[in-house]
This record gives C-alpha cells, sequence and structure tokens, in this order.
C-alpha cells in the first residue's frame, strides 16, 4: 500500500527507542527534534512527511517511556499506534485518499499494460477476458479498503518495530519480551464495533457503506488471527503431528472459505476464552 514516506522511516520509533535506553527521555526527545532537521536536510520538504516523520519519533519515545514505566505490552503498542493511526487518518483526510487512489490506478493501469504486452493471463490459465474482470473486481475492492489497509500498514510497521525491540533489549529487561505481544486477545468491546460496521453496511448509503466496509475488514482480520492462534494452541494441547497441522493450512489456502470458520472461532473466543 503506498504511503506519504518509504518503508525504512518506519524503523525510527526503534532508532529512537534505543537511543533513549541510552541517554534518557529528555536527550531523546531533543534527538528525535534533531531528526526532523536531518530529515528535511537531508530533501523531505512536504509538510505532511516531516509530521508524519514527527509522529514516527513520538512513537518511539512514547514505546520509550512506557518501557521504564514497565507497562504492559499491549498498552506500550496501543499508545504508540494511536497517534500514528491518527495522523494517518488525518492524511487520508486532506487528500491522501485521493492521492492512494491515483498510485492504485496507475499499477492497474501498468498490470494492463503487461498483459497487453505479455499475455499474463494464459500464463495464469486465464482468457483475456476473465484476466480483465478480475483485474477490476481487485481494483474496486482495494479501491474500497484502501483506508483500513493504509491503517492495518501501520499497525504491522509499530507491531514490527515493538517486536524488534523485544527481541534485541529483552536480555537487557529493558522492554516486554516477545511472548507478551503474540499472546493477545482481541477486546470484547471490538465486537461492538463490529456491530457498528455492520449497521453502517446496512444502510446502504455509499459513505456509510465504505465506513462500515473499512471499520469491519480489521476487525475481522483480528477475529481470524484469534482464530488460528486458537487452532494453534490447540494443536499444541492435544500435541497433533506436524504434518496434519500443515495439512490443515494447506486446505485454508485451498477453500478459503474455510476462513470464515476461523473468524467464527476467534469471535467466539473473545468471550468463552478457549
Amino acid at each position: 500500500v503506498p504511503a506519504p514516506l518509504p518503508w525504512a522511516y518506519g524503523l525510527l520509533p526503534l532508532g529512537l527507542l534505543w537511543l533513549t535506553r541510552r541517554v534518557g527521555l529528555l536527550y531523546g526527545a531533543l534527538a528525535a527534534t534533531a531528526t526532523l532537521g536531518a530529515v528535511y536536510a537531508a530533501g523531505v520538504k512536504e509538510p505532511s512527511q516531516i509530521f508524519f516523520v514527527a509522529v514516527l519519533g513520538m512513537a518511539g519515545l512514547l514505546l520509550a517511556a512506557c518501557a521504564r514505566r514497565g507497562v504492559r505490552a499491549s498498552t506500550a503498542l496501543a499508545l504508540a499506534v494511536t497517534p500514528v493511526l491518527a495522523v494517518s487518518a488525518g492524511y487520508l483526510f486532506l487528500g491522501g485518499l485521493e492521492e492512494l487512489s491515483r498510485v492504485l490506478a496507475a499499477r492497474i493501469e501498468e498490470v494492463r499494460r503487461l498483459e497487453t504486452e505479455h499475455q499474463v493471463s494464459q500464463a495464469l490459465g486465464l482468457s483475456a477476458a476473465e484476466f480483465q474482470r478480475a483485474l477490476e473486481r481487485t481494483a474496486r475492492l482495494w479501491s474500497l479498503l484502501l483506508p483500513s489497509l493504509f491503517a492495518l500498514k501501520w499497525i504491522v510497521v509499530m507491531a514490527v518495530n515493538c517486536w524488534l525491540a523485544s527481541v534485541l533489549f529483552q536480555d537487557e529487561n529493558g522492554f516486554p519480551a516477545f511472548h507478551e505481544f503474540s499472546t493477545w486477545r482481541v477486546h470484547p468491546a471490538a465486537a461492538w464495533g463490529l456491530l457498528l460496521a455492520l449497521a453502517l453496511m446496512a444502510a446502504r448509503v455509499k459513505p456509510a457503506l465504505e465506513a462500515g466496509v473499512n471499520l469491519a475488514f480489521p476487525l475481522a482480520v483480528a477475529y481470524t488471527v484469534q482464530g488460528f492462534a486458537v487452532a494453534r494452541f490447540t494443536a499444541i494441547a492435544f500435541q497433533l503431528n506436524g504434518v496434519v497441522q500443515a495439512a490443515i493450512v494447506i486446505l485454508v489456502v485451498l477453500l478459503p472459505v474455510l476462513l470464515v470458520t476461523f473468524l467464527g472461532i476467534g469471535f467466539l473466543d473473545a468471550w468463552y476464552d478457549f
């Protein structure tokens, strides 16, 4: 998914977390401010990009403060992600969505050009008409889900920062261990968010429908991940053979409709706690 900054800037929170652990929060804040000047001197002049860098620096300082205070892993991740998501929403609202849509349209057009020049559809075992229909459906789906995909991207970026910090600083007891991040569960209050999303989708009005879909999609992803976690725990508890586990994964790949089963398991696990 396109972004106002290259992926490499996503590791800025980890760098500031490491530096703040060495020199303290005050000097870490000064280093974050100096980083903005260095980024500007390096050629990043767009105000929205500078602001994104500033927020990523703030996320790193928040992670450092949470680690120093001994805050739980889930709370630290939530505090670090919240300002990034808020700025991402502002970016989309202030014209970023149109920019992302233009980039997506350009990439779809590039795929069409490749199909015209190299007949990609034949390598996939599709006719040219089937390939075009699939491409159009994919373009409509991506256009609809751009806001939620953009938000999920930055959640993944911050989660990767937390994972790397847990691996690099675990021996020094300066950051929560990775298992504290990997054993999360969707909060029961998320069910109300899913109910709101379904209500917006049922309204059949375009803005409400788009908002409902973009709210339901990340929640569905979270519940599906939780469903897979329950399945993994069950496999460990009953000592299932690795071949059986691999066969289940292959079956899910071949029959994506089974993802609905894992989604349902994850949804019920929020209350029942399998």
